[in-house]
């Protein structure tokens, strides 16, 4: 609080002098502010002195931080220009200390984005996916490990020791502890799938009840989504306590239906309509070649089964569905043009009229 009325006590006894000074303070950070794209571009052209494109090295991930340290420069330069009061001065290397570390945090985590940088140069279009989620993962990684680190610098910078004031919890320090414990089950689980692979950032996985599309992997929870287009999050420790199936990973899927036609219809008619159903199950491209099973399988009380069964290449679950739809209005209609119904579950009551015999009998 005294430092800030020091200023303002600075600017309310300001001279005529002073006054000139801050008009060459104003100079000199516009100056900054003109330079820096260009201080900017000629320091990076130095590291990339092999890039030629001048819209590539505007878009290194040290570009925007090289510019806003060099205007946090000129600010400084104006502001010793000006010569303030020792508080204000104070007050103004703190402000600083806190640009160049935002800055050069700013600057390492678009290094480690997964849309720029390093990482963006580890994850080529040849690489496999799933070297690509590690690469993901690990970028998240380093962007938490670097807002950190600067947190306790800008700590530092206000005369904060992190080690004491961790000390200094005391018995929060254990409540903290308690309740990270899912935080690090969860980051422990991440490490797990990202080193056993079960699946993938776009593989088909079905999990407890959940099933859907993997979208993203990070280091606490795993988001999915589903049939409906809905986005489900679970949490990384799950998947070390259930079963994953991972539909992606299978080469083909494989579908089989029962159908159930009336008792009444004779075998002439149950053979040719087999025989068809397996005509068009064979010229379907979409199945495995010689894949397609149908029989005739049993004798029920309410009806003869048919049983079909075949495998297709198609893994992708929304394609599928396509697929067994495709395969379903095929043998309906196989079976409309046939005049044949599908057999339901029924009963036949059968009423003795018992009165009327003992009618007759009297």
């Amino acid at each position: 609080m005294e430092q800030i009325n020091n200023i303002i006590d600075f600017f309310k006894n300001i001279t005529q002098e002073q006054i000139l000074d801050v008009g060459i303070a104003l100079i000199i950070i516009g100056i900054f502010v003109m330079l820096s794209p260009i201080l900017s571009y000629l320091i990076i052209k130095m590291v990339k002195f092999k890039e030629k494109d001048k819209k590539k090295i505007k878009n290194s991930p040290f570009y925007k931080p090289l510019k806003a340290l060099f205007i946090c420069i000129g600010v400084y330069i104006g502001v010793l220009v000006i010569n303030p009061p020792a508080g204000v001065l104070t007050i103004c290397k703190q402000i600083l200390d806190i640009s160049i570390i935002c800055i050069i945090a700013k600057g390492l985590v678009n290094f480690v984005d997964p849309k720029k940088g390093i990482v963006k140069k580890l994850r080529n279009d040849d690489m496999p996916d799933g070297n690509k989620t590690v690469a993901s993962f690990t970028s998240k990684i380093l962007k938490y490990v670097i807002y950190i680190g600067a947190g306790l610098l800008i700590l530092a910078v206000f005369g904060i020791n992190p080690s004491s004031l961790i000390a200094g919890l005391g018995i929060g320090s254990a409540v903290v502890a308690l309740a990270a414990q899912d935080f690090v089950k969860n980051l422990i689980s991440g490490f797990s799938i990202m080193s056993d692979k079960p699946f993938l950032v776009g593989d088909w996985i079905a999990v407890g009840l959940n099933e859907g599309e993997v979208i993203e992997i990070s280091f606490r929870c795993t988001k999915i989504k589903t049939s409906d287009n809905s986005i489900v999050t679970i949490q990384n420790s799950l998947f070390t306590t259930n079963n994953i199936i991972n539909w992606s990973r299978m080469k083909q899927r494989r579908y089989t239906m029962n159908i159930k036609l009336p008792l009444e219809t004779n075998s002439d008619k149950i053979e040719k309509i087999v025989n068809r159903i397996k005509f068009v199950l064979a010229n379907n491209k979409d199945i495995v070649e010689e894949s397609a099973q149908v029989y005739f399988n049993t004798i029920e009380l309410d009806g003869v089964n048919l049983t079909i069964y075949m495998y297709t290449e198609i893994i992708n679950y929304n394609d599928y569905l396509a697929f067994r739809q495709k395969v379903n209005e095929d043998i309906l209609k196989i079976l409309e043009s046939e005049k044949i119904s599908i057999a339901y579950p029924g009963q036949n009551v059968y009423v003795h009229q018992v009165e009327e015999e003992i009618d007759e009998n009297i």
